[in-house]
């Protein structure tokens, strides 16, 4: 069977975890539900370490200390302002447990434990692309260390899937994170990093769907509606892209700027 990898791919607010849930609750045959292979998504993790700790077995790898040390310092986001000295302050791994010290669990002002699971969470996409696992994640998307993943991901042989999700002005977004999912008691993100991950995101989309299997187009502008994938395509045995007939006409302005007219004629 083919090795497999999904990335649910979209700026923050722009409604990637309900594409998933869709996704995950619809039968591909009857009473068979998509395989999504092992799942990884930073914000679980980090949830993760202020509860017991980020449990390695769980994602079926063979954790290797010195390899899990390389990985990090390789990931770029080991920086100055946070070196890998820092990170390993950060952190206690006891057998295959990845835990926090009390004091980041109990004072989470600095959101350490944010940024030690992005770290985790790029740890665990290259393990398992590694060890040829079939794995799906979840991306902001806004670092070009996503699109390299995903082309190491097709350079491996694996067949991989992009479920691609945006709105069209980045207000949108600010105004879900702020007024919606902070009052639901979800996590709050900068307006300025909201804004600055919108047009980083949508930069990256054209190069990333060069380097898929297949991928799904979803816009998500409308407020209370629901998600429209208004667009499709899937290699055939040559390599070329197969779109759906769909009208371009309902194709959106997003899509058209940041897709359609990078396209060369």
């Amino acid at each position: 069977m083919s090795k497999r990898m999904r990335v649910f791919a979209g700026p923050n607010g722009s409604g990637k975890s309900s594409i998933i849930k869709k996704i995950l609750d619809t039968d591909v045959q009857k009473g068979v539900k998509l395989d999504f292979g092992i799942y990884i998504n930073a914000d679980d993790i980090a949830k993760d370490l202020l509860k017991k700790g980020c449990l390695f077995p769980k994602y079926t790898i063979t954790f290797i200390e010195d390899e899990f040390f390389e990985i990090v310092e390789a990931s770029g986001l080991i920086k100055d302002d946070f070196t890998l000295d820092q990170f390993k302050g950060c952190i206690e791994l006891s057998d295959d447990r990845l835990t926090l010290p009390r004091k980041f669990i109990e004072n989470q002002e600095d959101k350490v434990h944010e940024r030690v699971a992005q770290i985790v969470a790029d740890y665990l996409r290259k393990k398992l692309l590694l060890e040829d696992k079939k794995f799906s994640f979840e991306t902001v998307f806004s670092h070009v260390g996503k699109v390299d993943i995903i082309k190491q991901a097709t350079a491996k042989g694996y067949k991989v899937y992009l479920y691609f999700v945006s709105t069209e002005h980045p207000s949108i977004n600010v105004y879900r994170i702020k007024k919606v999912r902070v009052k639901q008691k979800g996590h709050d993100v900068p307006e300025k990093k909201i804004i600055d991950r919108y047009y980083r995101s949508m930069d990256l989309l054209y190069d990333a769907a060069q380097n898929v299997y297949q991928s799904y187009f979803f816009d998500n502008s409308k407020e209370g509606g629901d998600h429209t994938m208004f667009a499709h395509f899937k290699l055939n045995p040559d390599g070329e892209k197969v779109w759906d007939e769909n009208d371009p006409k309902i194709f959106p302005e997003w899509f058209k700027a940041y897709y359609s007219a990078k396209i060369k004629k």
